[in-house]
């Protein structure tokens, strides 16, 4: 019999998020397996908590103030005593160091590692969603042993793009993230002033929230782009957002393994990315996307721009993205992988 808690604490609706609730069904079904349960555990009054209160099983909630309020505190010992977990999975600092203090003797603890900050703790498995990451973890004195790669997954969505389909088009370009100094949206928009500088007809549209929505407004009004570029909010149809564009543009300066990319290259449409670690483990340049420097606009613009100047290329390197992620990063490949290290893990491989 196997017992599984598996917390995540975040507030919002993020990759961090989202790969938690990729997660949660896959744990369930290897705890059911074992004769045991997998009890998913998030913050309450979050994003994750709202979206899904009519879940069946249902996750589990509790407060997250800090590491050592009593209230948070409180409700952690009590799903410990409760769930008596053999395996206990965070994602994110905060449960990773709650649940620590709190396991049961003999319990197996484990963080899902979705980017390069991260505490480094004798005992700890690190599921890490990138190569790069795992790397990072055994440079910092992690035994192979603990270390697992577990690439992020997409689902084959239900939509496809057809970039250039409408000749004499704006071309519209599309985003999606946070709205953080990380994501280099400001890049991007520099780089849609510089195309439209050379006469370029595109339009762009960013899906995401985030505290650099205000700044990202005055450099847009600056540029004066604001016919142009819009800041659409976050999206519930992520993937039909992307498939409404001809080009996708990531030119964020630190990821994991980002699943927007991934949803971008999986509806087909043509991206450019910067050549950060993350991306660079998801795109072949020139055959399944473009990459560029992180943080030069000039670079952006001009990939962006020989994509415009040869649809049939582009519409190419989207057609062979769509079928590296269906092969390579759908749902199975996650369920089998995320199988085989809680077997590891477990020592039971």
């Amino acid at each position: 019999m196997t017992a599984i808690l598996h917390a995540m604490l975040g507030k919002g609706l993020g990759g961090l998020e989202r790969v938690f609730l990729d997660y949660q069904p896959i744990l369930e079904a290897y705890a059911a397996r074992q004769g045991g349960h997998c009890t998913g555990v998030v913050r309450r009054g979050g994003a994750i908590a709202a979206a899904e209160a009519l879940r069946a099983p249902p996750l589990a909630s509790m407060p997250a103030y800090t590491d050592w309020d009593p209230w948070t505190v409180g409700s952690a010992r009590r799903l410990v005593a409760q769930t008596r977990p053999d395996l206990i999975l965070s994602h994110g600092q905060r449960p990773a160091r709650l649940f620590a203090r709190l396991a049961p003797v003999g319990a197996v603890k484990a963080v899902c590692v979705h980017k390069p900050t991260f505490d480094v703790v004798d005992d700890t498995h690190y599921i890490c969603v990138g190569r790069h990451l795992a790397d990072l973890a055994l440079a910092r004195g992690v035994p192979s042993s603990r270390v697992h790669v577990v690439p992020n997954a997409v689902a084959e969505p239900t939509v496809q793009a057809t970039p250039f389909a409408v000749p004499g088009a704006a071309v519209r370009i599309v985003a999606a993230g946070r709205l953080h100094p990380k994501k280099g949206f400001d890049v991007l928009i520099r780089a849609i002033g510089l195309l439209r500088a050379r006469g370029l007809d595109v339009v762009c549209d960013i899906a995401g929230e985030g505290e650099e929505r205000a700044h990202l407004q005055q450099l847009i009004t600056a540029q004066d782009l604001g016919s142009v570029v819009r800041l659409i909010g976050w999206t519930p149809e992520v993937s039909s957002h992307l498939a409404s564009g001809d080009l996708f543009a990531f030119p964020s300066h630190q990821e994991g393994f980002p699943l927007a990319l991934l949803e971008a290259m999986a509806v087909a449409l043509p991206v450019v990315s910067s050549a950060i670690d993350g991306p660079v483990e998801m795109v072949e340049e020139g055959v399944t996307g473009r990459l560029v420097p992180p943080g030069e606009p000039q670079a952006l613009a001009e990939a962006l721009a020989d994509l415009i100047a040869q649809p049939a290329l582009a519409s190419g390197l989207g057609e062979r993205a769509r079928e590296a992620v269906l092969r390579d990063y759908g749902p199975a490949s996650l369920a089998r992988r995320l199988d085989a290290v809680v077997d590891r893990m477990l020592a039971r491989a």
